[in-house]
């Protein structure tokens, strides 16, 4: 299993943000974030407007019926 555990780098050493005890001789793997990609920033998604897609699918001529008959063979349709 493996365990992430975050870092900063002072001085060229490297200090856990929390702390962590190992077993002697524990094999560690080390992944580098270069500072290119740590550093860019990050566009702010806008939060989804549901209200645009209200009554997209009222004219779909696969949706026609009774919603509980479609519902049914949408269950069955591998049966």
């Amino acid at each position: 299993m493996y365990q992430a555990i975050e870092a900063v780098s002072l001085s060229g050493v490297i200090q856990p943000l929390e702390p962590v005890v190992f077993d002697e001789n524990e094999q560690l793997v080390i992944l580098r974030i270069s500072k290119s990609i740590h550093m860019q920033a990050v566009p702010q998604a806008q939060p989804a407007d549901w209200k645009q897609w209200v009554g997209t699918l009222k004219a779909s001529p696969h949706l026609n019926g009774d919603p509980v008959d479609i519902q049914q063979a949408m269950r069955h349709e591998w049966d």
